[in-house]
């Protein structure tokens, strides 16, 4: 450090920089994985919540010596997801805005899946497209893919 030139103190700031940057990184991927496991989280609530009133309904029309079902309402689950996230839907996608306006996240309209074994099994996947911002411009775009499950057994 006791070097006249200051040639020291260029490779110091250098690695002041590089340390930063590794920070940004970090922090930039851990704020993209917690929108993702916060969506997921809401999502496998009102999932829960969907499976459970249908299983209800499928249990109902059972007893009453209906064994065919019509087929699972789509449009009612993620109409749940828009209302319980509070979404915005456009152009076939939902986003999801901070209080300025500026984007937070958007999502894929949740797909349905529906496995009868024995058992009500649902699973909904959709992917979440979360903006990557530096210096309040978006650099790029992280695309997360999310698959839930929900399933019902009954006592045997």
């Amino acid at each position: 450090m006791k070097n006249s030139k200051g040639e020291v103190y260029v490779l110091i700031c250098v690695f002041v920089l590089i340390i930063a940057m590794i920070f940004s990184v970090i922090l930039t991927y851990s704020s993209v994985i917690t929108f993702a496991k916060v969506q997921k989280t809401n999502t496998e609530i009102v999932f829960d919540s969907f499976v459970a009133n249908n299983s209800i309904i499928i249990y109902q029309n059972i007893k009453q010596g209906n064994n065919a079902t019509e087929g699972i309402d789509t449009n009612s689950f993620n109409q749940a997801v828009k209302d319980f996230c509070s979404l915005e839907e456009s152009h076939g996608r939902y986003y999801s805005r901070d209080a300025d306006g500026t984007e937070k996240f958007s999502m894929t309209k949740p797909q349905m899946g529906f496995i009868e074994n024995e058992k009500l099994e649902l699973y909904v996947t959709f992917t979440m497209s979360i903006p990557v911002r530096f210096a309040g411009h978006t650099v790029s775009v992280a695309d997360v893919p999310i698959k839930i499950k929900s399933e019902l057994t009954g006592k045997i």
